[in-house]
């Protein structure tokens, strides 16, 4: 069983490598990405005064079809299968990469008839995983 939990990795590269990297492997693992987004630049836009040293950079994945037919099969699944998101944070010398991974034993919790989703969905999450351990 997979439980729920924040799954990080370090790095010595930089956000904008590691963006690289997950973009090029994304569909390696079946994924698109959805959004590439410059969470410093975002902030920046939104005229919130951000540290010169900040870096944060958000990528979404998704399996589009998967969702589709996902959503399709139960509709209160929606609020739960959004789109993967990994997260890449510069702190000091090093740059995190992090990830929800959303376990077996939540999903009984909020969907206990959904049986298909307790497999299916920890499953991508483990795949997002295996992606962020080949940084």
């Amino acid at each position: 069983m997979i439980e729920s939990k924040i799954f990080s990795k370090e790095t010595d590269k930089s956000v904008i490598e590691v963006a690289e990297i997950i973009r090029k492997k994304a569909e390696d693992f079946g994924f698109i990405v959805r959004y590439d987004t410059d969470m410093t630049k975002e902030f920046k836009d939104h005229r919130v005064d951000v540290r010169d040293e900040f870096e944060y950079h958000t990528i979404m994945l998704c399996i589009p079809e998967k969702a589709y037919n996902s959503v399709n099969m139960n509709n209160k699944r929606a609020a739960i299968i959004m789109p993967k998101q990994v997260s890449i944070f510069r702190d000091k010398n090093k740059t995190i990469v992090s990830t929800l991974v959303i376990g077996s034993e939540f999903l009984e919790k909020i969907l206990p008839n959904d049986e298909k989703i307790r497999e299916s969905l920890p499953a991508s999450c483990m795949k997002v995983v295996k992606l962020i351990e080949e940084i």
